[in-house]
């Protein structure tokens, strides 16, 4: 009976060295093996102020008008309903 058990021990033993073994590894592979040097501001190019200002004030523009747009279709047919 003791060599079931201290077989049963060498075994979760084991099992809990290598589950440790492991989740190292995995946490060693998600680590940034270098980090960049210098974190200067982003130059002020043409292209960009184009991406980083002019794309958001277009989206935000495109949405403003297609919103304002559906909510002027969706108030025609509350009217065209109410009419008849």
């Amino acid at each position: 009976m003791r060599t079931k058990s201290k077989i049963r021990n060498t075994i979760k033993v084991l099992y809990a060295a290598f589950t440790v073994i492991i989740t190292q590894v995995a946490v060693y592979a998600q680590q940034p093996t270098h980090y960049p040097g210098d974190n200067d501001p982003i130059p002020p190019t043409l292209v960009n102020i184009l991406i980083y200002i002019g794309g958001p004030l277009l989206l935000f523009l495109a949405y403003y008008y297609f919103n304002k747009k559906e909510k002027k279709k969706r108030e025609d047919r509350r009217k065209d309903e109410g009419t008849k």
